[in-house]
């Protein structure tokens, strides 16, 4: 019977007579990974390769690496089934290093069966029922290349002794990344409240740069662009990883997971570790629009400049139109304008103008006077609650006629109206409108009042979409996956690279609402110590995950290059001068690129 690699090492030991053997599924040979003992759980918790799932009960799910698993109803077994029938030790699973399991019966009193057929022992590839006298399980193989964890979860990644800070990991084999960066900077500064000096910084980006295997690290200052601390070749520019009002991490060379498990550090070394490293000559007087709170994150460049305007208007005295998709975070960048405004110390006050009637959304705006009504005491509205501090109007475009007419009258006459009052009461207040619509078109249809959008358009600013701003897609999904945890007291060494992939490729129609609302769903499914993977997330990314060719750097390279292409021309209305000239390369270049991407026309070919 014809057995290859762990498979003939796994049945050799076990005692079997040849007819109650069930044939071996053909799998690819490959070397034991290192450190796998025979009857020992490997140290890692990345080499996923099979999941357990009791699927006549609501038991939990189990995600199993290489190695050894006893099932019955002792204590002492790795998976305790509780089950009429079930022996003490009734079976025992391994699960093979170069793909494959292989399952034996332990003298169990109801025997044990594979895919409906009794065995003693045998080995198996792709996913197996397995019935243990009353209990049915399912055994599930995952997809090799992907199931690795793709980023962890600081300190609550399961078992396994944790590996030297400097020992370089490979791109994909995340998981100790994060806890390694991390203690790196506790080593090299200290834990000490003073600011460490220059050298130490340095020694510490040196160190980083080594573990993430990248071309260099350095921090620059944003007025001027001096390299304040590097580790590498300074003269290089790279990807922005953290920044802040005063200065910027970026890193060169590194792969995109690493930048992600790099961020949060990188900004929190930005804010407690370098400041006397950045901080203006002491002759000069404080920076100018200096941002009070932090501005909100993102590496996306058209994001990034729309919050340093806001940063810049917030202090102005003008009212401030957000436009932009349902849940692309306008409440935010509301939020953020009235910190960082000269209001910061007054109330923020917020209101969905689309979740309420006419009348009740009157009465919170406005508020009511005595006897406005039967049995009604006279109440403030939102405009005198908020006076001194900033009024957030999220969804002024779903606003009717006469409500704009009292928009209008309040924000031009600086004072309000109760319901049923007659006295005129001052107001201070700043606000802040916000929409999904098209104002210009709701202005021609008649909709929208022309002279309110222009009272509450002092300055107009465009919040991107998130399918539009893809670099941030990874970090806000680690935020919101390491605070739901938090949230649910759940453990989980991490995110695998499929259901990662999975999420970054997503369309996210939703914006940052939906990708919230997906994360925070799927950490809710985790059993304890489970990695959250594509089984967790809604069916439909499963559906448009992508293949391991999909998520090599070199088709993903070649892919955005066409697209470069294909967008310049079309830009250059089919000049290829023009073409090449945007694109900023040579005409050599230029027409060597084309042949590769079979872009030429019939009359370039000799070019």
């Amino acid at each position: 019977m014809p057995r290859n690699g762990d498979l003939i090492r796994a049945l050799a030991g076990w005692p079997h007579s040849p007819e109650s053997v069930q044939p071996a599924a053909r799998v690819p040979p490959a070397a034991p990974g290192p450190g796998h003992a025979r009857g020992a759980l490997p140290s890692s918790p990345m080499r996923i390769r099979y999941s357990l799932e009791r699927i006549d009960s609501p038991g939990a799910r189990r995600d199993l690496t290489p190695g050894r698993y006893v099932l019955g109803r002792d204590p002492s077994c790795n998976v305790v089934i509780e089950a009429d029938g079930i022996s003490r030790r009734h079976a025992e699973i391994e699960v093979l290093e170069d793909r494959g399991i292989a399952i034996r019966d332990l003298g169990s009193r109801n025997g044990t069966r594979v895919n409906d057929q009794p065995i003693r022992a045998g080995a198996w590839s792709g996913d197996v029922v397995v019935r243990l006298a009353a209990a049915r399980l399912v055994l599930r193989e995952r997809s090799p290349g992907l199931d690795e964890i793709a980023a962890s979860h600081g300190s609550a990644v399961l078992s396994g002794a944790s590996e030297p800070a400097d020992r370089p990991v490979q791109p994909t084999n995340l998981v100790t990344l994060g806890r390694q960066l991390e203690a790196i900077a506790r080593d090299t500064l200290g834990a000490g409240a003073s600011l460490p000096r220059a050298p130490a910084v340095d020694q510490l980006l040196a160190r980083w740069r080594e573990v993430l295997g990248c071309g260099a690290i350095r921090i620059v200052r944003r007025d001027g662009g001096a390299v304040v601390a590097a580790a590498g070749d300074v003269e290089e520019h790279g990807v922005v990883v953290a920044e802040d009002q005063q200065a910027l991490v970026e890193v060169v060379g590194a792969e995109p997971l690493a930048r992600a498990a790099l961020a949060d550090l990188a900004r929190a070394l930005l804010v407690f570790g370098v400041p006397m490293l950045t901080a203006e000559p002491a002759s000069a007087g404080p920076a100018r629009n200096a941002v009070r709170a932090g501005p909100v994150a993102s590496a996306n460049p058209a994001m990034r400049e729309t919050t340093e305007r806001l940063a810049r208007v917030a202090v102005a005295p003008i009212s401030i139109l957000l436009l932009g998709e349902t849940g692309v975070g306008k409440d935010v960048l509301a939020r953020f304008i009235h910190l960082n405004s000269p209001r910061r110390e007054g109330p923020y006050l917020a209101i969905n103008c689309a979740a309420l009637p006419r009348d009740l959304l009157e009465a919170e705006l406005f508020g009511v006077e005595r006897g406005a009504a039967t049995g009604v005491d006279a109440r403030s509205g939102l405009f005198e609650r908020a006076s001194g501090g900033t009024l957030f109007l999220d969804e002024i475009g779903d606003t009717g006629a006469d409500l704009q007419v009292r928009l209008l009258r309040a924000l031009e006459d600086g004072s309000v109206h109760r319901i049923g009052g007659q006295r005129a009461v001052p107001i201070d207040v700043r606000v802040i409108a916000a929409t999904n619509r098209d104002l210009r078109k709701e202005i021609e249809a008649g909709r929208f009042r022309l002279d309110l959008f222009h009272r509450l358009a002092g300055f107009v600013a465009a919040v991107p979409p998130l399918r539009a701003r893809r670099e941030d897609i990874v970090p806000l999904v680690l935020h919101f996956y390491r605070s739901m945890l938090q949230a649910v007291g759940r453990s989980s060494p991490g995110i695998t690279s499929a259901a990662l992939a999975a999420l970054a490729r997503w369309p996210w129609p939703g914006n940052i609402r939906e990708l919230r609302q997906v994360v925070e769903g799927a950490v809710a499914l985790l059993d304890d110590g489970e990695a959250l993977d594509l089984m967790h997330l809604p069916p439909e990314f499963a559906d448009d995950a992508p293949s391991r060719d999909d998520l090599r750097l070199e088709r993903r390279v070649l892919a955005a290059e066409r697209d470069a292409l294909v967008t310049a021309l079309a830009a250059a209305g089919g000049q290829h001068e023009r073409a090449w000239q945007l694109l900023g390369i040579g005409k050599t270049s230029f027409y060597k690129k084309l042949r590769e991407h079979d872009l030429m026309r019939a009359d370039d070919r000799d070019c």
